[in-house]
């Protein structure tokens, strides 16, 4: 069985073979596949498959999936928000659905103290594959702001509770593993188009305390020169509009972030002397039940974002849009209405509008750690 950990050396493998380690390290795939996920091309990725045979790293055939052999060490992602952490854990070699997951009820709001909360969240699923805290192999982190590519730190402007050395703080933790952090909009957009949406440009809007926005075009994710690409939450939907903690205007953020909705109901209905919702699942669920007031804050957050997206599409064509975070099972319910005004604008008729797989971010945090930063 081979070690993670040498697999990944790039002082003992060329690039190409390299790449193509890292992608199957994703997901096994016949050929083709792997030369759209890596970006090479058919004849460089039969010679790397090739070596990998040669090597009893993979197997597979020319006309079947290569997938990689039974590999040593754990991979591991970690998703923090400001309420929450999901820690995510599995083998090189394991398909999606085999991961182990674990949600954790802290966040950033909470200090420090969900850093101890998630290093005993890792060891547990570490010890539930039956491996140790020695055989963590690569570990990836999805955070709430956007990061600079350049030297990982956030880029302005940033919230409060943006941490600088976040990832080096894991890292200490975790002893002789590099800890490879990027915004959870952008690893949620790396997740689904690893698995589910194979578009040539996929832009994914997290929606949470803050609204973030990740593209990924081709297999590349786009990160732009201080990591901001896709920050569709500071587009403007009212000129003149709420001032934001940004700096501009009728930010979208202002309008469709989960206190911004939250803010909205219990503004209306303490007016009529009704109770307001405690929590977004809570105006999510009364929607559901028929509550016209909780549907139609939905349907108002989904025509803000569709005025978005409208605007994003001009200066690139998306192909689809996923949406992810809290409030993305509200909008699911009020599709329909974002459909619409989607419809109504000759830039976005042609985009799809999708929902993105429960804890898209940890799985892109995973995934990040496997294929590397900046690949």
């Amino acid at each position: 069985m081979h070690e993670t950990r040498d697999l990944l050396d790039p002082e003992t493998r060329s690039d190409s073979v390299l790449q193509v380690i890292r992608a199957l390290m994703c997901r096994s795939g016949l050929r083709t596949e792997l030369a759209r996920r890596t970006g090479l091309s058919i004849a460089s990725v039969s010679t790397a498959v090739q070596k990998l045979l040669d090597d009893g790293i993979a197997h597979g055939g020319k006309k079947e999936p290569v997938a990689l052999l039974p590999a040593q060490g754990v991979a591991v992602g970690i998703q923090v928000g400001t309420r929450q952490v999901t820690v995510a854990a599995r083998l090189p070699h394991w398909p999606r659905d085999q991961v182990r997951l674990l949600p954790l009820a802290q966040g950033l709001r909470d200090g420090g103290a969900w850093i101890d909360a998630a290093a005993v969240a890792v060891a547990d699923l570490v010890g539930s594959i039956g491996r140790g805290p020695g055989d963590i192999a690569t570990m990836g982190l999805a955070v709430p702001w956007s990061v600079d590519p350049r030297d990982l730190t956030p880029s302005p402007p940033a919230p409060w509770f943006a941490a600088p050395d976040l990832h080096r703080r894991l890292s200490a933790r975790f002893g002789p593993v590099k800890v490879v952090v990027d915004a959870d909009a952008r690893l949620g957009a790396l997740n689904e188009q690893t698995y589910h949406h194979p578009f040539e440009t996929l832009l994914y809007v997290e929606i949470a305390e803050h609204v973030l926005g990740g593209l990924v075009i081709g297999p590349r994710m786009l990160r732009g020169a201080l990591g901001r690409a896709g920050s569709i939450g500071h587009h403007s939907v009212e000129p003149v509009g709420l001032d934001c903690w940004c700096g501009k205007r009728g930010c979208l953020e202002r309008y469709i972030s989960v206190p911004a909705v939250l803010e909205g109901m219990y503004v209306s209905t303490r007016a009529r002397g009704e109770e307001p919702p405690a929590s977004i699942g809570d105006l999510i669920e009364r929607a559901r039940n028929g509550d016209p007031d909780c549907r139609w804050a939905l349907i108002a957050a989904a025509r803000k974002l569709a005025r978005a997206l409208r605007e994003s599409a001009v200066t690139l064509e998306t192909q689809a849009v996923v949406l992810g975070g809290p409030l993305a099972p509200g909008l699911r319910l009020v599709a329909a209405d974002c459909e619409q005004e989607l419809r109504r604008s000759p830039w976005t008729r042609h985009m799809e509008l999708r929902f993105a797989q429960p804890d898209a971010a940890a799985h892109g945090a995973l995934i990040l750690g496997l294929i590397g930063h900046l690949r």
